[in-house]
């Protein structure tokens, strides 16, 4: 029988907060791309002893070329100190995923068709980038739905994902691992108030579409020639009512089972509707 990972809470410091240098990620994915960013303050490699695989190897290489120690371990020690039968023999200690100001995601409401490579003598065949599109999520507070909607919001060229200040996952080693470590590289942006950022987003020159169950528009029929934010609501009670004031448009998944199933998984919900809204004609 499958052994099912264990996650513990990162360990605190004073106040209640996460301390320094404390956080811990796992999985070669996760820890290959926080070692390729260098986002985070990044303080010891820890890999499972032995002869190396590839990808170990290249682990060791990276936090080498960074000046980090690098040290092995037997692999029960590496689940014990992960928290995580998931840790697939490489460990990373090191701080705190960095967020980007809101006023940064706003600056990409000063977008223009110019901007998307029209008129810069591109090759015929190359296709210009779409407008500018933000993913963001209304108290999304499972850090494993979190992570799915950071890979799919990649997967798809978003700009990056706006998160509220508050009842929000943590970026937390189970995020970044369900991201596939996408999460160490896409920018993250943290608004105080997520009604204020949509309203504030408006007035930058976003259109801002709500997702909801059901009788929004079809995702597919919305045509994405300006910068958009897309809002996703929290897995039980959807979008709160003020976060939905602030929409301009609906948007809803087309569910031909419905009956069997009136809804979908936030996370799966989001790869969805990204797939309709960035989906190129012909």
């Amino acid at each position: 029988m499958a052994r099912h990972a264990r996650h513990h809470p990162p360990r605190r410091g004073e106040g209640g907060r996460p301390a320094p240098d404390r956080e811990l990620l796992y999985g070669i994915n996760p820890v290959e791309a926080a070692l390729r960013a260098g986002r985070r303050r990044l303080t010891a490699l820890l890999i499972k002893a032995g002869p190396p695989s590839e990808k170990l190897a290249l682990l060791r290489r990276l936090a080498e070329e960074r000046h980090l120690p690098v040290s092995e371990h037997r692999a029960p020690e590496l689940e014990l100190l992960s928290g995580s039968t998931s840790h697939q023999g490489a460990v990373l200690r090191c701080g705190a995923l960095p967020l980007a100001d809101e006023e940064a995601a706003l600056a990409w409401g000063a977008w223009s068709a110019q901007e998307a490579g029209e008129g810069r003598g591109e090759s015929a065949v190359a296709l210009p980038r779409p407008p500018p599109l933000l993913v963001a999520l209304d108290q999304v507070e499972d850090p494993r739905n979190l992570g799915a909607i950071v890979r799919s919001a990649a997967a798809f060229a978003a700009r990056g994902v706006v998160l509220p200040r508050d009842h929000s996952a943590p970026l937390s080693a189970a995020a970044s691992s369900a991201s596939a470590g996408t999460l160490e590289d896409l920018p993250v942006y943290r608004a105080a108030n997520l009604a204020r950022f949509l309203e504030a987003a408006r007035k930058r020159g976003f259109w801002v579409a709500g997702t909801v169950p059901a009788g929004g528009e079809h995702p597919g029929r919305y045509v994405h020639d300006r910068p958009l934010v897309l809002v996703l609501g929290s897995e039980g009670r959807g979008l709160r009512p003020l976060v939905l004031r602030h929409c301009d448009l609906r948007l809803s998944v087309p569910l031909p089972g419905a009956g069997r199933v009136d809804s979908l998984n936030v996370s799966a919900a989001a790869a969805v509707v990204l797939a309709y809204l960035l989906a190129r004609p012909g």
